[in-house]
């Protein structure tokens, strides 16, 4: 069952980055700076994590997951027992003057408990943190000048 929602999300990654789902509407850092230094501002960026793979030619960077504080109680006792875990999308496109790095957080969460449990399902992204990596993006292309 985990290999089937890992290919979901494969495919849903792959449809998303095609164009046939939207980046439109989530955080953008957008830089008259060269695609090149927005690429490598952008690894800088999410130097906290490890990077899943880097495709320069689609402009596409994939963090692997991590796990992270689950922001929700398991049962009627309200045990800490789930688990939620983020990786990250930056896609880096050419811009008529500079370029642009659009973040998309892709969430899931895990519970031992209910009809899916211990099965990793998709929940929706925090666009807070999304946020926070485009702000992070656009700050470390600033200080270079950009």
């Amino acid at each position: 069952m985990v290999v089937a929602t890992h290919t979901l999300l494969a495919v849903f990654i792959c449809l998303l980055l095609a164009g046939c789902a939207s980046l439109e509407g989530k955080p953008t850092a957008t830089s008259p700076c060269a695609f090149e230094q927005v690429w490598d501002t952008s690894i800088a960026a999410l130097a906290g994590v490890r990077l899943q793979s880097a495709d320069k030619t689609t402009g596409v960077l994939e963090t692997a997951w991590v796990e992270v504080d689950s922001s929700t109680r398991a049962g009627v006792m309200q045990r800490d027992v789930n688990k939620e875990r983020v990786r990250y999308v930056v896609e880096v496109k050419r811009k008529r003057t500079g370029a642009a790095a659009t973040v998309l957080q892709l969430r899931e969460a895990w519970s031992p408990m209910g009809a899916r449990m211990r099965q990793w399902r998709s929940v929706p992204g925090n666009p807070q943190e999304e946020e926070a990596v485009a702000a992070e993006i656009a700050r470390r292309l600033k200080e270079k000048g950009c």
